[in-house]
């Protein structure tokens, strides 16, 4: 009980500089993922924005009184340049209100765990925020139907928390909580910037591509540009709270 105590009233200062330098290098390595290198390097740095994205649809979709069927993170790179998919999620929606409200949720999860974990920080109790990853995680590992890799991150997390715990080392605890926190918050950061940039170019570029833009335009009626507007100024405000909170560190 102690070790759980010990975790959950860690407190950490926040680096702006960590999270900038993490978030650049999420968007350069994006960028630029159809080098051989960076193919690998992306699936790794964007695996907590995309669970973060697809978690959104399946939490959403609860909310609205849908059924998940199946979550998936694509993990290898030929099968995300054969698809032009990081992963999916595969919801049953009750009615029409139920997939509009499905959609929007992916995009609203990313800025919405950013602002959470600026919420987590100003409490003083950013473990929180990290368990909060860590139970989202879970929930991943049995809902999906492909399970090897997730299983294989889940004992390594198991066997890392375990180490950490057993050594009841406060200052230990403190740089797990603490490199874990600043590591989520860049690459949150780096999907929400780099999102928005997407967002701006397949509603006035690449009109002709159906993403999720455009099944909520024909669900709805409303114009791609409102829910890309919508988006765009949820993640800007969201990046300006963040930003704000740091700075008054």
């Amino acid at each position: 009980m102690s070790y759980i105590q010990s975790f959950l009233s860690s407190s950490i200062q926040l680096h702006i500089s960590w999270i900038l330098i993490l978030a650049v290098l999420y968007i350069v390595i994006h960028q630029y993922r159809h080098k051989p290198l960076n193919r690998i390097i992306d699936i790794y740095l964007n695996y907590i924005p995309v669970l973060t994205h697809e978690f959104g649809h399946i939490l959403f979709n609860k909310i609205s009184g849908g059924k998940a069927r199946d979550l998936v993170i694509v993990a290898k790179p030929s099968e995300r340049d054969q698809t032009s998919q990081q992963g999916y999620a595969i919801t049953q929606s009750s009615s029409r209100l139920s997939q509009i409200i499905t959609t929007l949720g992916g995009y609203i999860m990313p800025p919405l765990m950013l602002f959470l974990g600026y919420l987590a920080v100003t409490a003083n109790y950013p473990s929180i925020f990290i368990a909060a990853y860590l139970f989202i995680f879970c929930y991943f590992v049995i809902l999906t139907s492909r399970k090897l890799l997730p299983i294989i991150i889940l004992l390594m997390l198991i066997v890392l928390l375990y180490g950490i715990f057993q050594s009841n080392d406060q200052e230990l605890i403190f740089y797990f909580v603490s490199i874990s926190y600043h590591f989520i918050l860049g690459m949150l950061l780096g999907e929400v910037l780099q999102s928005s940039w997407t967002i701006f170019k397949l509603t006035f570029f690449n009109r002709d591509v159906e993403w999720d833009g455009t099944t909520l335009n024909e669900l709805t009626r409303c114009p791609t540009f409102f829910f890309s507007t919508l988006w765009i100024a949820i993640n800007l405000y969201t990046v300006y709270k963040l930003f704000t909170v740091v700075i008054s560190f």
